[in-house]
């Protein structure tokens, strides 16, 4: 059964992160700058959206702290789906230490946490841009 969503015009963005009070920040602010924003809790949810149609998400924004698959191995599993997909990485640690193994498939972005929505305007507006 095709997703009647995906007929629209505006760039969809997949948001990962096991924090609900997060989560429904970020899909309200995406849904009032114009994008389509699917939610996942965790990686495995996020893994199921990316798998059933790899192509139709402009980005994805990750959280790397999540129990069951962490962000890191998310990651992974989303550039073997996907590996053009572009993925910001959401974290409260230093972008340093927080993409330090995962400088083989570098993300296209990374929003240190706390950040605010100006910010992730910004980023996902860069991300999208290039």
């Amino acid at each position: 059964m095709p997703d009647e969503r995906s007929n629209s015009n505006n760039p969809r963005v997949l948001v990962v992160d096991d924090e609900d009070a997060v989560r429904s920040v970020l899909v309200r602010a995406l849904a009032l700058w114009g994008y389509e924003a699917d939610a996942a809790h965790d990686g495995e949810t996020a893994l199921v959206h990316l798998s059933r149609s790899p192509g139709q998400y402009a980005c994805v924004l990750l959280d790397l702290t999540m129990p069951g698959i962490g962000g890191e191995a998310t990651y992974r599993e989303l550039k073997q789906i996907n590996a053009n997909v572009p993925v910001v990485l959401m974290s409260g640690y230093a972008p340093e230490t927080a993409i330090e193994s995962l400088t083989d498939h570098p993300p296209a972005g990374f929003l240190q946490k706390p950040f605010d929505l100006e910010t992730l305007r910004a980023t996902l507006q860069s991300t999208l841009a290039t």
